[in-house]
């Protein structure tokens, strides 16, 4: 994928379709991994970031990485190797262990802690059961409906708490909430415009 987005689509929309060589990453849930991880292994290529509800601790969870591929029977070894004997492919790809790489460029991250928020729907569903996701030496509280959005919410906080000891640019959002786009629309809007000033003319860091 990091092929695909860098070397094919970005090329594409650059020669074909008008955008500029100014670029800031966003996404949510895997995209949100892929904005920091993809900035952070490609200095200089993005001037700003944002993660919403975003997988960006991956070794802090390797069971839940396990798990969910496994449910969407995907062979898990084949993201990074495993993470004891390929512990340093995994590094390489996290970005809590390249956050020294996003000390210059300003980060946005955000994420619910898993429990019905003020915008999710009263009748709001549980995530689906995905089995082998919860550690049993760490179960989830009992009011945690979205176990995603826990994980995610943990991993986000704690790389929000490396970049802010070195000095990153970061805004942040943690909220009540699940792992929903509604969300996610909220917080590209408290986001954008971070985003867009860091397209406007100046220094590029690396």
């Amino acid at each position: 994928m990091e092929t695909f987005h860098l070397r094919e689509v970005r090329p594409l929309l650059e020669h074909h379709y008008g955008a500029g060589t100014r670029r800031a990453a966003a996404g949510e849930s895997q995209g949100g991994f892929r904005a920091l991880s993809y900035a952070a292994r490609n200095p200089g290529l993005f001037r700003g970031v944002a993660s919403y509800s975003g997988f960006v601790h991956p070794l802090a969870h390797p069971r839940a990485v396990r798990a969910a591929m496994n449910y969407l029977g995907m062979d898990w070894r084949r993201l990074w190797g495993d993470p004891v004997a390929q512990r340093d492919v995994w590094e390489a790809h996290d970005p809590y262990h390249l956050a020294p790489r996003l000390r210059h460029i300003p980060v946005h991250l955000s994420s619910g802690d898993g429990r019905a928020g003020a915008l999710d729907p009263e009748d709001v569903e549980p995530d689906p059961e995905i089995p082998g996701l919860e550690d049993p030496a760490r179960p989830f509280p009992e009011d945690v409906i979205s176990p995603t959005e826990a994980l995610m919410g943990e991993e986000s906080r704690a790389v929000a708490d490396r970049l802010r000891r070195q000095g990153t640019p970061l805004t942040t959002h943690f909220y009540r909430g699940t792992h929903d786009p509604v969300h996610w629309e909220r917080d590209l809007r408290r986001s954008l415009p971070m985003l867009l000033r860091s397209l406007e003319p100046g220094p590029r860091h690396s």
